[in-house]
């Protein structure tokens, strides 16, 4: 009997566009040039844009692909030196404050939106007494800036269990932040992880990253992706949710 389950964020409860995806990229390297330049360093637009760049292949390399994530000051502050070497020791104080909020509150400003059954999942899983989390990898948005997100359409309420990826150190299909959300879910977790389901979009991430703790895994395939052959139910239409996870 499945009594909790877990939701990724990205492509499972919300989605975003190219043209939504390219504004919030404007707005980061709008707030790291105002903070370089406030902190006397005299970069162009056309430099953060190139340090930008630099960092993504850095987070890559030194944390995603080994399925870490370093935390979100810490984050920011490897991009600010990938533009200006010694600029994370500069932009400090009321300055960081600003940018770190700069960073992050593109996703805000220029919301994704819900993925269509998102909210009707969550409440109707809710309505039944099942125990809700969040398993997810962050990206360059923070796991708080993704709370304020989900509280804008009530359903952070929702969540008894939220385990993201900048907060935890570990990205999916790594097991501990798997675990972490285990642990918080509690009693409605059951013995055992399998009494739990993860949603996601990924067969990676999600479907070998939840099956690897011994949770059930529930491959979401809206827009024509191809199930994963190993997860334990497939799904396109997330509304349907809490009928579908009765036969698991």
């Amino acid at each position: 009997m499945i009594r909790a389950v877990t939701f990724d964020f990205w492509q499972t409860l919300a989605d975003d566009s190219p043209d939504n995806l390219a504004a919030q990229r404007r707005l980061r390297l709008e707030a790291l040039h105002s903070a370089l330049v406030a902190a006397g360093l005299p970069v162009d637009a056309a430099a953060v844009e190139a340090g930008y760049e630099c960092s993504q292949v850095l987070l890559e390399s030194r944390f995603w692909n080994q399925h870490r994530d370093p935390g979100f000051p810490e984050q920011v502050a490897l991009v600010l030196d990938c533009v200006a070497p010694g600029a994370a020791a500069r932009v400090t104080g009321s300055r960081l404050d600003a940018l770190l909020r700069g960073y992050a509150d593109p996703v805000l400003r220029c919301p994704p939106h819900l993925c269509p059954g998102a909210a009707e999942a969550v409440r109707g899983l809710a309505a039944r007494g099942i125990a809700l989390g969040i398993v997810s990898n962050t990206g360059r948005t923070p796991g708080w800036a993704l709370r304020r997100y989900l509280e804008s359409h009530d359903l952070l309420r929702y969540f008894r269990a939220v385990s993201f990826s900048d907060e935890v150190g570990a990205r999916k299909p790594e097991a501990e932040i798997f675990r972490r959300a285990l642990a918080k879910l509690g009693p409605e977790a059951g013995r055992a992880p399998a009494d739990t389901a993860h949603v996601g979009d990924n067969p990676d991430a999600d479907v070998e990253g939840a099956r690897g703790v011994g949770m059930r895994a529930v491959h979401y395939t809206a827009g024509h992706r191809a199930a994963a052959a190993r997860a334990d139910l497939i799904l396109a239409d997330l509304a349907t949710l809490p009928e579908r996870l009765a036969g698991l």
